[in-house]
C-alpha cells in the first residue's frame, strides 16, 4: 500500500435502533441501503475501510449495547469533513435519521495515553495500518449493571496499557460507554487483551469480520435487491479505494 492511512482517521460508529422500527425492517434497511450505499457513495469521498457489525437481535443482548457498530477509515480526518461538501456525502448522512436513536453517533479517536474516559474513542497503536486487508477481531460487550465504575475503568485502563506495552497487536480501537465496550483488534489474535476486556462483561460476543465484496451489479443505478443481513453478521467490506485508482 503506497498511501499511509493515518491511525486516527477512523470514525467509530455506535448505533442504537429506534424502538419504533421493527428488527426485520432494521435488517432490511441495513442490507438494502445503508451498508452497500456506504461503499458506493463514499469511495470517491476518500473512504478506505468499512467494517460494519450487527449485534442487533442476538440472544440476550442488552438494549444498552449498540445494535450496530462500525469503523470507517478515511484518507484523513479532513477528508471525512470534506465529504460534506459533496451531494453524495450530504445525502448519505441524511438517510440515517429514520433508523437510529439520538444516542447513536460516531467519533474520531485520540491516542490512548493511560486515562480511559467514558464515551471517548481511542486508538492504541500510533502507526498506519490497512485494516481492510488485515485480520480483525471485534468485541462487543455489555458491562454489569451496578458495577463500581471507577474500579472497572481502572481495570480496563490497565489492560489497555499492558496491551500497548506488549506491542503484539497491529492496531487497536476502543470506546467504552456507560453500559458497553466496543473494541477492535488488528493482528494475529495472540494478544490476550481482548479476552481480558471481555472478562469484565456480563454479555459479550467476539466477531471476526468476513471480507465481503459487493457484486458487480450493485452499483447505484443497477437493478439489485441488496444484501441479506441477519443478527450477528459482520463484514470487512472489500473495494477499490480512490487512492488505488490514481
Amino acid at each position: 500500500m503506497s498511501y499511509q492511512i493515518p491511525p486516527d482517521a477512523v470514525r467509530i460508529w455506535r448505533g442504537f435502533r429506534q424502538s419504533t422500527l421493527p428488527q426485520e425492517e432494521f435488517f432490511q434497511r441495513l442490507g438494502e441501503t445503508f451498508i452497500p450505499s456506504t461503499v458506493q457513495m463514499q469511495i470517491k469521498n476518500g473512504l478506505d475501510t468499512y467494517v460494519p457489525t450487527i449485534p442487533c437481535g442476538m440472544a440476550q443482548k442488552p438494549a444498552t449495547v449498540p445494535d450496530e457498530t462500525a469503523i470507517l477509515f478515511w484518507n484523513s480526518q479532513q477528508t471525512y469533513w470534506n465529504g460534506f461538501k459533496t451531494l453524495a456525502g450530504r445525502t448519505y448522512t441524511l438517510t440515517h435519521g429514520g433508523c437510529y436513536t439520538p444516542e447513536s453517533g460516531a467519533d474520531f479517536p485520540i491516542l490512548f495515553a493511560g486515562d480511559l474516559v467514558s464515551n471517548q474513542c481511542y486508538y492504541l497503536i500510533d502507526k498506519s495500518q490497512d485494516w481492510m486487508k488485515g485480520k480483525i477481531r471485534h468485541l462487543v460487550g455489555g458491562l454489569p449493571a451496578g458495577a463500581n465504575t471507577a474500579e472497572l475503568f481502572q481495570n480496563l485502563q490497565s489492560i489497555l496499557v499492558e496491551t500497548q506495552v506488549r506491542g503484539k497487536i497491529q492496531g487497536g480501537i476502543i470506546c467504552v460507554g456507560a453500559d458497553y465496550i466496543t473494541y477492535w483488534e488488528l493482528g494475529d489474535a495472540t494478544d490476550p487483551g481482548l479476552e481480558q476486556l471481555q472478562s469484565h462483561c456480563d454479555w459479550s460476543h467476539v466477531f471476526e469480520p468476513v471480507p465481503t465484496t459487493l457484486p458487480p451489479q450493485a452499483a447505484l443505478w443497477d437493478d439489485w435487491p441488496g444484501m441479506k443481513v441477519k443478527p450477528g453478521d459482520t463484514y470487512n467490506m472489500q473495494f477499490t479505494r480512490a487512492f488505488e485508482d490514481e
